[in-house]
């Protein structure tokens, strides 16, 4: 079998199932959506926290896949000490990311003039960073779990890890986030 047809033929199933799981997120949107709708920064953190934590979430999964084929991953450890520096260092940068879209999405929604509350900020950054780390460290328990099975199963995790890794971040943003906004406002 030629590479093309071997990727496609690993890389369709996961990636149909990606966009399935994705899809079902919504539907904890839809929960609080009235909260979201009303709440400006809100409204305007949402899609840049999804695409944050899934850009996290693959930048973990790639250097687990490459310290993989660089067979530098002990088999008896959970994370070799690379790939655990590698995800304190993503936890580092994503909670200084969390901190800027927050803040970020605070200040254009007070040029729409959006009134600023310092309690509500807080509340903001708090689902912001909460919804970020739990994620994030989510991703890569699975890219290392799910990487292992599919080195077992003789698949190639570089073609379905990434896609699993975005639609978990998808779909667990949309619930984190929805969860935190219905217990927070």
């Amino acid at each position: 079998m030629n590479l093309e047809t071997r990727i496609i033929k690993e890389s369709l199933g996961i990636l149909i199932l990606a966009s399935i799981i994705s899809t079902l997120g919504g539907i904890g949107l839809e929960m609080v959506q009235k909260k979201i709708l009303t709440t400006l920064p809100l409204l305007i953190l949402f899609p840049a926290l999804n695409n944050m934590v899934g850009g996290f979430g693959i930048a973990f999964s790639s250097r687990y896949t490459t310290l993989l084929q660089q067979k530098k991953l002990g088999k008896k450890k959970f994370m070799n000490k690379a790939l655990r520096e590698h995800f304190i260092l993503i936890l580092k940068v994503s909670a200084i990311a969390a901190f800027y879209i927050s803040t970020l999405s605070l200040v254009v929604a007070s040029l729409k003039e959006f009134t600023f509350n310092p309690f509500l900020y807080l509340k903001i950054l708090a689902v912001t960073i909460i919804t970020t780390i739990s994620l994030v460290s989510l991703i890569a328990v699975i890219s290392v779990l799910a990487g292992r099975y599919f080195i077992k199963k003789k698949e190639d995790p570089d073609n379905l890890l990434i896609p699993i890794t975005t639609s978990i971040a998808d779909l667990g943003s949309m619930i984190i986030f929805s969860l935190l906004i219905f217990i927070l406002f």
